[in-house]
């Protein structure tokens, strides 16, 4: 997401007057959450709540519920904070839409090897370039608020409707994987399907005809069962999936903390979304694609 945001060395304007929400990295302890938090209340900078970032940034239909949480709590910045060799900061404006973050944003980042020396420098740099307007924040940083994903029904069952109606296939945006998809999609998806701009929310796939879309959740397997809404209780240390080998089921263990793709059709006025009777997801999209469709032509009779 960050990929396509350009950079300023100023610090954003009203983030000292508006409210942020921050997305986290695993890598990052409570410790650490609770120290910034600690920072910003002195500085001014009103993070109403944290979020780990694997459970927003998992797919289409994740970053969309978490938009309309953003609007409803009025939030105007995402901060981005992570650790990888240093501890960064990105603050960017949200622009109010399922994608969260637009184009042509530009972003302001700061990044540094010591956290408590990293946070005093956007003190010192929010104290001297903005007006501080933020009064009452939270002392410690809020989590595990609940974000209902999907809308509709969901069933662990395939849908007919995919012999009926056009299915609206999203691209991926590369030559290579576009292509692979294409090969997919001819070999065990043989009903009527178009491949969209991936951009074209569910409102406009409706307004060009499309009744369901295929869809898919990359991130921890762990936390793609939990945005399912599957049963955690049997999950462990590893996550048995079903594999398609010519045309044969087999059980592939997955470490449930590593990250999986999961597809799924959506219903798009209803939001209604069908998952297939097994759990189908894998490491790389394209197995975890045929898997998907293998099993749906199985279940459906095709």
């Amino acid at each position: 997401m960050l990929k396509r945001i350009s950079y300023s060395e100023i610090i954003p304007e009203g983030l000292l007057a508006g409210r942020s929400v921050v997305l986290f990295d695993d890598d990052l302890s409570q410790k650490d959450l609770e120290d910034t938090q600690t920072v910003f209340q002195q500085t001014g900078i009103d993070a109403v709540a944290y979020f780990n970032s694997n459970d927003i940034l998992a797919g289409v239909d994740p970053e969309k519920a978490f938009s309309n949480f953003l609007i409803a709590r009025q939030i105007s910045f995402l901060i981005f904070f992570s650790k990888k060799s240093d501890y960064s900061f990105t603050f960017v404006r949200f622009n109010g839409k399922g994608d969260l973050i637009g184009k042509e944003s530009i972003a302001w980042q700061q990044k540094g090897t010591v956290l408590k020396e990293l946070l005093m420098t956007i003190y010192r740099f929010a104290m001297s370039n903005l007006k501080k307007q933020n009064l009452l924040i939270n002392n410690f940083p809020e989590q595990d608020i609940p974000i209902k994903y999907f809308t509709g029904r969901r069933s662990e069952t395939y849908t007919a409707m995919v012999k009926s109606f056009r299915v609206a296939v999203p691209k991926f945006g590369t030559a290579k994987e576009d292509t692979i998809l294409v090969q997919l999609l001819k070999k065990y998806f043989p009903v009527k399907y178009e491949l969209v701009d991936p951009s074209l929310d569910d409102r406009e796939l409706e307004r060009k005809g499309f009744i369901t879309v295929l869809r898919f959740i990359h991130t921890q397997g762990k936390i793609a069962k939990k945005i399912l809404e599957y049963d955690l209780s049997q999950i462990a240390n590893s996550i048995a999936s079903v594999v398609l080998v010519n045309g044969e089921s087999q059980i592939k263990t997955i470490p449930a903390d590593e990250p999986v793709f999961k597809f799924y059709i959506k219903h798009l006025e209803y939001g209604n979304i069908f998952l297939g009777n097994k759990w189908d997801a894998d490491q790389l999209w394209h197995v975890a694609l045929a898997n998907h469709l293998q099993l749906m032509r199985l279940d459906l009779k095709y």
